[in-house]
């Protein structure tokens, strides 16, 4: 009995050995092809891990110095750049992501057929689409992940670059270019938000109209578009001359009004609501939100270490410029702030090269005092100002208007290539350039008085 045990044992020890054997011969070939997969060490003293092949994409990780990566295939980013498809160990757990190419020192031979590499890189397309909601975002890259370009109304006319799968929700995006504030723009649209025949709309759907109207209510928004859910461009005070350009059946079911109008010297178009216009002028104050109480030209001088220029008097307004402690200012007017109730200085001042005004709390200023440093002052050159105009910069921005988005600030005696020139919404002449910038070929716009 005890034989006949043993020899069964014996029998099924054999059978599982024989099935595992099995086994390993069916796994091989796929352990086989894992470990062909190239490895890379980390260069750099820090390694930004990235969501997409993508500078402007969000930072999944970072890595140190000598940190082993596994390739799984290499694309091309928008950037132009070599760009890997990596997974490593990080704090226990396997991760994936995107790191540059050349901040990796890879040993075999990387495979560019993976299927990130080609939802990556793209295929070229052509044609006119039109905008199919009522606003569609237009992203940096292809992703809901993206930095917002600008947003764009139904039925306004695209034209298509190329055409790629998204990193993260698998769906097709377009790089597209259209055209706004007289300038061309680029970015990336979701295939889904676009259709090829026009659907009318906001964006086809306006009339041209003219006359004159006046802001009827104490402070009044102007949007991007005709929409409450639309950026806001300005604040107007009650009183406040606008000229007629359009009109438009907003989402809302309101008429809303594209205006032209005078902001701080600069001549800007946006879009009001009807009902906060009047055909009288209701009294207040008539020369918009950049008016205030009393008119001066006093010099003063910065007191914090860094003070931000607001576009109107509250610190709900946008961020015009950042000015270093010291910088010379001149106070050319004051008003009592909107929300906070503090004395504001409406300031003239110089950066960038650029003659601008904006906003400043009063307790923020040395008032009747100079400097010697210049009033170029601006943070972006990364020092307070001392007078050496080798530490000017210019911001490029995305499109022509002092209140695009910067997309990169260039050093004095910076060489850029010039491809058209235009009028911005201020009314004055911007350039727009090509330039290199950390290994980057970029596009943007400057005051053509800053070139030379």
């Amino acid at each position: 009995m005890n034989v006949l045990n043993s020899s069964r044992k014996r029998q099924a020890l054999a059978a599982l050995t024989m099935v595992f054997t099995l086994c390993l011969l069916l796994l091989t070939p796929a352990f086989r092809a894992q470990a062909a997969r190239p490895t890379g060490t980390v260069k750099n003293p820090i390694l930004n891990v990235r969501s997409s092949p993508s500078t402007n994409s969000s930072i999944v990780c970072k890595l140190t110095q000598g940190t082993k990566v596994t390739v799984i295939t290499d694309t091309t980013g928008d950037d132009g750049l070599k760009w890997y498809d990596v997974y490593f160990a990080y704090n226990g757990e396997a991760r994936e992501g995107f790191v540059r190419a050349d901040l990796v020192n890879v040993s075999g031979t990387v495979s560019s057929s993976g299927s990130s590499g080609s939802s990556s890189s793209g295929s070229s397309a052509s044609g006119t689409r039109y905008v199919k909601p009522s606003v569609a975002i237009v992203r940096s890259y292809a992703s809901t992940n993206a930095d917002i370009r600008t947003r764009l109304t139904k039925g306004t006319t695209v034209s298509l670059i190329s055409s790629k799968t998204g990193a993260d929700d698998g769906r097709t995006w377009y790089k597209v270019s259209f055209t706004q504030n007289g300038s061309e723009v680029q970015g990336y649209i979701r295939g889904d938000l676009l259709v090829e025949s026009n659907p009318g709309g906001s964006s086809s759907g306006s009339t041209d109209v003219s006359g004159t109207r006046y802001v009827s209510g104490s402070v009044v928004r102007v949007r991007t578009y005709a929409s409450t859910d639309a950026d806001i461009r300005s604040r107007l005070n009650k009183g406040t001359t606008v000229s007629l350009i359009s009109s438009k059946k907003g989402d809302d079911g309101y008429t809303w009004y594209k205006v032209s109008y005078s902001d701080n010297g600069y001549q800007m178009n946006g879009y009001i609501r009807g009902d906060l216009l009047s055909e009288s002028n209701p009294g207040g104050s008539s020369s918009g939100s950049s008016s205030g109480s009393s008119s001066m030209n006093t010099p003063a001088t910065v007191r914090p270490a860094v003070a931000n220029i607001r576009t109107w008097a509250s610190t709900n307004g946008d961020i015009r410029s950042k000015l270093s402690q010291g910088t010379n200012v001149t106070i050319i007017g004051e008003k009592t702030g909107a929300d906070d109730g503090r004395k504001w200085y409406k300031i003239s001042y110089t950066s960038g090269g650029a003659s601008l005004t904006g906003y400043i709390r009063g307790d923020l200023l040395n008032v009747g005092s100079t400097s010697g440093s210049s009033s170029s002052g601006s943070s972006s050159s990364g020092s307070s100002s001392s007078g050496n105009s080798s530490a000017a910069v210019a911001q490029v921005r995305s499109y022509a208007s002092p209140y695009a988005d910067i997309r990169a600030t260039l050093e004095n005696g910076t060489k850029v290539s010039v491809i058209k020139r235009v009028t911005g919404e201020d009314g004055q002449q911007w350039t727009k350039i090509a330039f290199t910038q950390n290994g980057q070929e970029l596009q943007g716009y400057v005051p053509s008085s800053l070139l030379k």
